[in-house]
C-alpha cells in the first residue's frame, strides 16, 4: 500500500453490500464501484467512487465541515 492511498486492492471479488471501515458497497459498474458512508454530521451521507477490485481503508476516512 502506498502512503496515502485510499483503498487497498483485494484478490476477492466486491459485491453489493460488502462493508469496510464504515462504508457499504452499494453498486458495481464497469471500472469502478459506488461506496457510501453516512457523515457525523447528522442527515449526511458520503459517496465515493473506489476502483474494481478495491475497497475504501483507513485512510478514507474524512470529514465535510459545514461553516
Amino acid at each position: 500500500m502506498a502512503r496515502g492511498n485510499r483503498y487497498d486492492v483485494v484478490k476477492d471479488k466486491v459485491s453489493i453490500g460488502d462493508k469496510s471501515h464504515g462504508w457499504k458497497c452499494v453498486a458495481l459498474y464497469t471500472s469502478f464501484n459506488l461506496w457510501t458512508k453516512e457523515a457525523r454530521t447528522k442527515g449526511y451521507m458520503i459517496r465515493e467512487c473506489f476502483p474494481k477490485n478495491s475497497i475504501p481503508n483507513a485512510n478514507a476516512n474524512y470529514e465535510v465541515i459545514l461553516k
